[in-house]
């Protein structure tokens, strides 16, 4: 498959230069969402909506989100509520807290009748984000991929394996090159068990680590991603031949 095109936000800054398409802000705003709805969205909810909405501008595709922790922030919220004997379990936040509050809202404001999947995989949500967006393209030309996750919460700091900020990447996927567009292609090789053994398989990945792998890409002729069971390849797209 190729990657035609990708998006990506962090709440700040992972190194001292970023590529263009990478937004830096703790307060995402996205413009497009109702203020009625877009109050009810955290930070990472903006900026996936706003990630979103930049890659497919009419909500023409299927989108797969993979999270390892959703809001993990609203679900202690909740958890708390439901010990004080006093205070009620809000539906509206109890709705939101759900794996596919974001997709859901998403499809909303953009009126998007596409398959909207959201998962979750015990930390290989890259893995298996791909895994489906192959299965999706086996039968559609154009997939989106959104993978994003949220730093740890305060009762978390120190257990599990959040990013070290909030952020999120939305890539487009296609089948085959587009036609005028320089598409990067975008393949899987496993890793061998002895190479596992010897690196002691590495974590999976972040969200900010495949932005950071992303970036590279643009600099270099091949760029991979290892991740537990796959290294994923990035090769740049070979410039068109000159007929002057």
């Amino acid at each position: 498959m190729h990657l035609t095109d990708w998006r990506a936000w962090q709440a700040s800054a992972t190194r001292t230069a970023h590529d263009s398409r990478v937004e830096i802000t703790p307060t995402p705003r996205a413009e497009q969402v109702p203020a009625m709805l877009r109050r009810r969205l955290s930070s990472v909810g903006q900026a996936c909506c706003t990630l979103l909405s930049a890659l497919d501008p009419h909500a023409n595709l299927p989108v797969i989100h993979a999270s390892r922790h959703g809001d993990t922030t609203r679900i202690l919220a909740l958890l708390d509520a439901a010990t004080q004997p006093d205070e009620a379990l809000s539906p509206a936040r109890f709705s939101l807290s759900v794996h596919n509050a974001i997709l859901g809202l998403y499809s909303i404001v953009s009126q998007s009748h596409q398959p909207l999947e959201a998962v979750a995989a015990c930390g290989d949500e890259f893995e298996a984000m791909m895994s489906e967006a192959l299965g999706y393209l086996t039968e559609r030309d154009e997939v989106i991929v959104l993978f994003s996750d949220i730093a740890a919460p305060d009762a978390f700091i120190h257990h599990g394996d959040y990013p070290a900020h909030a952020s999120a990447v939305a890539m487009r996927l296609s089948r085959s090159t587009v036609p005028d567009i320089g598409s990067a292609e975008l393949s899987a090789s496993p890793v061998s068990p002895a190479a596992s053994q010897i690196t002691h398989t590495p974590n999976a990945p972040t969200p900010l680590e495949v932005i950071h792998w992303l970036e590279q890409a643009e600099h270099l002729p091949e760029a991979t991603l290892t991740c537990r069971r796959q290294h994923w390849q990035l090769v740049a797209p070979h410039p068109a031949p000159d007929h002057d």
